[in-house]
């Protein structure tokens, strides 16, 4: 390793120094193509964060940049923000999709999508992430930072250096927008935010399209949330102040209906964390976790209760308050008995989950059909 990338790992404290250090790596990248790459379905805070690092790579002198991701923009209200603010985007499985590529960089992750291919010869430039990383990440520049609520709030710090935005320009509005949309997404309207989310607010506030930012964050329940909602009060099953329900199968473009599910939930008054998963698209059990309790990492909590992949790598992660998990079904996935599966799946969940709470599993848990 260089001189030069064992100064940007070791990454200073203020903020003027983590950008310039951002503004260094990326200067390895001027007139070659950098490819933004989004992990998972991609969420507020990744695209905003994605197209805020694309501004800052363009002013910089980085020759191309794309931002690729893999799995489906899967929520309507992600959709919306694409559309509105004319994001571009590349739907990608191989990353020779994009054509040459010469550098990677990673946005609210800190790895590589597994699903998508081709990555692992092109070196990674940098990792911008506010979530736990399983094993310390390797690029260029890395600033992970789990006491801030959104990567949306590191790009606002960024922006203010490296790239200052104006609010008579009409991109600078558009990415101050989206970054405010991120944060405020990710930090449940700024519930959960912390100081430097509020400060990294103020700046973006004097430059933002309001009227645009006010029909984004419209939170409209789709008909589709809805149904996922009541078949997750129907099995809703309380022990203490732990809740956790099975909602059946769900399709691949409403696998965001299971969160919104346990958003809902969280919120009963006499429960501080909650568990929602079903099964996706018939090839996965997904599941999302909402926690108020401060004793409960969401984490740690769910690799716990899952365990690992036989790569060593956690079904589940998260952060302070929220989490989430995908595991394959496997060759289960091959049965014709939808009933018989959803069964299996679902009393295997709540022996888990039970487990995890520190209660021996009872067969006499009802096991609902769906």
């Amino acid at each position: 390793m260089s001189e030069a990338v064992r100064r940007l790992n070791a990454l200073p404290n203020g903020p003027a120094e983590r950008a310039r250090a951002l503004g260094e790596a990326l200067g390895a990248a001027r007139g070659k193509h950098l490819l933004i790459s989004l992990r998972g379905h991609p969420d507020p805070d990744g695209i905003a964060s994605a197209l805020a690092l694309s501004h800052i790579a363009h002013r910089l002198g980085v020759g191309q940049v794309t931002v690729g991701y893999t799995h489906d923009l899967s929520h309507r209200e992600n959709r919306a923000l694409v559309k509105l603010l004319n994001i571009e985007l590349k739907k990608m499985r191989n990353i020779s999709e994009a054509g040459k590529v010469d550098f990677l960089a990673f946005v609210d992750a800190h790895d590589v999508d597994p699903d998508f291919g081709g990555a692992g010869e092109v070196e990674v430039l940098a990792i911008i992430d506010h979530h736990r990383a399983h094993s310390p990440p390797k690029a260029r520049f890395v600033d992970m930072r789990l006491e801030v609520g959104a990567t949306a709030t590191m790009f606002a710090e960024y922006l203010q250096e490296l790239a200052p935005l104006d609010s008579a320009s009409e991109e600078d509005r558009r990415i101050a927008t989206a970054l405010m949309h991120g944060m405020a997404t990710d930090t449940d309207d700024f519930q959960l935010a912390r100081g430097v989310d509020f400060r990294a607010a103020g700046y973006l506030t004097e430059v933002c399209d309001k009227d645009l930012l006010a029909d984004l964050s419209r939170r409209l329940i789709a008909p589709e949330a809805m149904d996922v909602i009541a078949r997750a009060l129907a099995s809703l099953f309380v022990r203490r102040n732990f809740a956790m329900a099975g909602v059946g199968f769900v399709s691949e473009g409403d696998r965001d209906t299971i969160a919104q599910a346990a958003d809902f939930l969280v919120r009963r008054e006499d429960i501080d964390t909650v568990v929602v998963f079903g099964v996706v698209g018939e090839r996965f059990i997904e599941g999302s976790l909402r926690t108020h309790s401060a004793s409960v990492d969401p984490a740690a909590w769910l690799e716990q209760a899952f365990g690992h992949d036989d790569r060593g790598k956690a079904y589940g992660g998260g952060r302070r308050d929220k989490g989430g998990f995908r595991i394959p079904i496997g060759f289960l996935g091959r049965s014709t008995d939808r009933v018989q599966l959803w069964q299996l799946v679902e009393h295997s969940l709540r022996q888990a989950l039970l487990r995890q709470l520190g209660d021996e599993p009872s067969p006499a848990i009802p096991v609902a059909a769906s």
